[in-house]
Parts: structure tokens; sequence; C-alpha cells
């Protein structure tokens, strides 16, 4: 990401975090610019969001977001690029076309020749798409006026989600349904059913980020066997770690299954390295239902759930107590433990709201994070990981235990832990409000017929469906912009208007 967009996303983020308006001299100060530039970063925002402005300016007062476009702008603004590429877009596409090839050579004339540049501008293209590389374990090689990048399979694919930023989607639907998205849609619709098919032979729901990471995984694997035949494959499981996933008389036959319907759908074999691999990232999935919550951990669960517990005790100079957040962490901890130990790694698509929302509550996860990974041996815990910890401390923060006369339903496709906070949240602060259940959007015609007493859905996606209940758009943070708007909400529903 340019410089430039890094200072478009810092304007949002500090509007989004301020109350009321912000002057330009207070932007100009956060933001280090000058005042003409504060002035063409809000016009390119706006004329970016086509629906209507994002940012809204008022003489003598400032500028402040239109709050419900800003959330629909999070969960879109892909589709807000310029057409022309930047320099740094023009290497993640062909390190995408090179990863998605490999190990096949491709010719430099065709990689480049949309993009019309001359030798000394490849030149140095090769020499940061090697140093990216790098990081990944893999290698950019040169020859015969061709490029290909080698490594192991699991790095390459590790490569290619990192550095697709469509994976980084919260709402799993949006890869059916957004039209701006260059997803093969008949792969899409494959996958999806997939995933539905684990739900229901589980008689779980897989939630955000962990469907969007099994997705990512799937959809990238069809993508390379398109471009590589299968026998090129070179990784390996040990026998040991072979046997011990065949043993899993659960998740195994739901990972043989899968392979073997995308076998069928393809029309080529695949070797069982793909069932180790697809079995990897459900063992390190969190889910919800029968199979979701356990009160039985190994020895290290509980080990470093405690830290954790310990650690931010200290930290936050606050008492927690063990009975209130030990279960729902350590059924997080168990799968990340199994996520450091297969190397995969989960998008937090939400994790800059959180460190603006929780930075405190961040910043001492992050110190204990660190603590935790040198006294268990374990792998560095990513950011990623501790803006999904950060969100248990901060659900048991603010917490309250009140009565709430107007029935709500909370709306969420963002997975448990930011679900359930949402849901804490919402109840210290309205008292007024009686949180019936948390619940996905897919299934509106269920939702009609269970909760039919329902007066309020308080959803982070938007409802295009008509229903006869009142509905409003909110953050998965839950702002005071948020707040202001829910508290308009209930007076509406407390006046019948």
């Amino acid at each position: 990401m340019s410089s430039k967009n890094n200072r478009e996303h810092d304007l949002l983020m500090f509007l989004s975090k301020s109350q009321g308006y912000v002057t330009s001299n207070e932007l100009v100060e956060e933001l280090k610019v000058s005042q003409k530039t504060v002035y063409r970063l809000i016009k390119k925002i706006n004329d970016e969001y086509m629906d209507s402005p994002l940012i809204i300016s008022e003489r003598g007062r400032g500028y402040k977001l239109d709050y419900e476009n800003f959330i629909n702008y999070q969960k879109s603004d892909n589709k807000y690029k310029e057409k022309h590429f930047s320099p740094s877009e023009r290497r993640k596409r062909i390190m995408e076309e090179l990863l998605l090839s490999s190990p096949k050579p491709i010719n430099i004339y065709h990689l480049y020749s949309d993009y019309y540049v001359g030798d000394s501008v490849i030149f140095n293209d090769e020499q940061l798409m090697s140093e990216k590389l790098q990081k990944y374990n893999l290698v950019l090689e040169r020859k015969d006026r061709k490029l290909a990048i080698l490594g192991e399979e699991v790095d390459i694919r590790k490569a290619i989600k990192h550095m697709n930023e469509i994976f980084n989607t919260i709402d799993i639907d949006d890869l059916k349904r957004n039209q701006e998205l260059n997803f093969n849609q008949y792969d899409v619709l494959f996958i999806l059913g997939q995933l539905r098919d684990i739900e229901k032979d589980l008689d779980i729901t897989i939630p955000y980020p962990y469907n969007v990471n099994i997705f990512s995984h799937l959809y990238i694997l069809l993508s390379r066997l398109r471009k590589v035949p299968a026998l090129l494959f070179r990784d390996k499981a040990s026998m040991e770690e072979m046997e011990n996933m065949k043993r899993d008389p659960i998740l195994y036959p739901i990972a043989k299954g899968i392979v073997t319907n995308i076998e069928k759908y393809l029309g080529s074999s695949l070797p069982d390295i793909e069932i180790y691999f697809l079995y990897q990232y459900l063992v390190s999935s969190r889910m919800q239902g029968s199979l979701a919550k356990t009160s039985t951990f190994s020895p290290e669960v509980i080990q470093v759930t405690e830290a954790y517990i310990e650690g931010m005790s200290i930290y936050l100079g606050m008492a927690i107590e063990s009975e209130s957040i030990f279960t729902d962490l350590a059924n997080h901890i168990k799968p990340m433990l199994n996520r450091l130990d297969y190397k995969i790694r989960i998008k937090n698509s939400l994790l800059s709201q959180i460190k603006v929302t929780y930075e405190d509550v961040y910043s001492g996860v992050t110190n204990v994070s660190e603590f935790v990974s040198k006294k268990f041996n374990l792998p560095a815990i990513n950011e990623d990981e501790n803006g999904f910890i950060t969100l248990y401390f901060a659900k048991v923060i603010v917490t309250g235990q009140y009565q709430h006369p107007i029935k709500t339903l909370i709306m969420c496709t963002t997975g448990i832990g930011t679900s359930e906070l949402l849901k804490a949240k919402v109840s210290r602060k309205f008292p007024e409000l009686e949180i019936l259940d948390v619940v996905a959007s897919q299934n509106m015609q269920m939702i009609k017929e269970k909760y039919a007493d329902a007066e309020l859905i308080l959803s982070t996606v938007h409802i295009k469906e008509e229903i006869p209940i009142h509905c409003l758009l909110v953050s998965a943070m839950f702002t005071l912009d948020d707040q202001k708007r829910l508290q308009r909400k209930i007076e509406e529903i407390y006046h019948g208007y």
C-alpha cells in the first residue's frame, strides 16, 4: 500500500474515533501533512465512494463521517480503486500470476504487456519482488527472458493468500454477490456449497474469520490445479502425521470427502497431502454448535489461557475472575495453538478498528503474547491473533447485568469474539434492550419465524430484504456514533414512529 493510501486510511480511522466534527487544522496536525493535502484526500475519498459523500463537511465546524456509509465502505472499498495500477499494484498482480503458475516460467513480455514499462522498470520490479518473496522462503528465478517463482507448495499458497486483499473480506456472501470481485463464480458457488455441507454434517456454524480462511484455502487450491498438474506438488506429511489425522473420527472423513468432491469437480486426482492440508485448516478453526464449546482442555491450553488471564489482570490493574472468561478464551486458544503449529495465519479484517477502539487492551495483549510465546516455547503470536484475543478481554470490561425490555437481535457475520463483544457492549450501554440471540444473516426466513416477537435488529451487514422489524446498521466495534444512532432508534420504537 502506498503512503498516499496510508494517509487516506489514517484519515478515515481518525474521523471514525472522533466525536462530532473535526477541523482541518486538527487533521493537519494528526496526519502531518499540509492543509491542501487534507482537502485533496477528502475530495479523493468522496469521489471514489460513488453512492454519496463518505465525509461530510460543514462550514465553521469541519468534517465528520457519514457513519452508515463508512460501514458499507469498509465492506466494499475494493471496488473503488482506480483503474490504472500503481507500481506496487503492478508488482502484486505479476507476483500473483507467477505464484499461481509456479514453478512454470512465464515470458516477461507476456507478464508486462499490459503495463507499458521499459527494461529498467522491469529490472527494478524483479529486485523488489525478490525481496518480498524472500519473506515466504520463495525465490524469483529469471532465465531466457522468463520469470518463475520456486519454493515449497505450502509457502506458495501462503504468499498467494497474503498478497490478495480480496481474501480479507468479512462477509463471505460478498464473494458470491459482489460482481466487482474477479472471482470464478462457479468455483465460488462450489466452495460455498462445500462449506455449507461441512456445517450440515457437523451440525455447526463456521464463523468469521475461519469460514473465509477455509474458503481462501480451497479457492487457491482450485486456482493452482488449473495452472499446475497435481503431480508437481512435492510437499509431504510424515507417516505419523497422516496416521494421527486418520484417527480423528470426525474431521478426517470431512476433509477426505471434500477433497474427493474437488477431484470430481475438476476431473483430476489429488495427492493425499491435500487431505492433510485441509484437515489442518479444520482443526485450526473455531466452530459454533455441537463441536464449538468444550470444558475439557489439554494442559497446554489451560496453562496458556491462565497465563493470559493473569498477565492481563496485572496489566489492566484489575482482578479478572477466571470463571468470567476462561471457557470462552480457552476455546479460542485451543485452535490458535494449532494454527501456530501448522503456521496458518487468519486475517483479522477488524484489526485497525480494534487497535483504535481498544488501544490499551490491545497493547496489553501484545505484551502478554510475547511473554506467553517465550514461556511456552511457541512461535511468535502475530497481531491478527492479538486482535482477536483483545476482544475477549474487552468483553469482560464492558459486560454488565441489566434488564432489557426491547426484544433485540444481534446480526453478525464477524464471528464469536466480535459478536459476543458487540452483544456485551449493547447490553451494558442500553439496559432497555433485551438481547434475544446473536444470529447469522444467511437465513432471514428462519429469523422471521423463530424470532417473530423481535422488535429490533442490530446488524453489522446491510439487510436488503424488507422485514417488519426495526433495523439499524452498526459497526462491529459499536462506536459512540453507533450508540447515538441507536439511542435515536430506541426513541423511534418507544414513540411508535
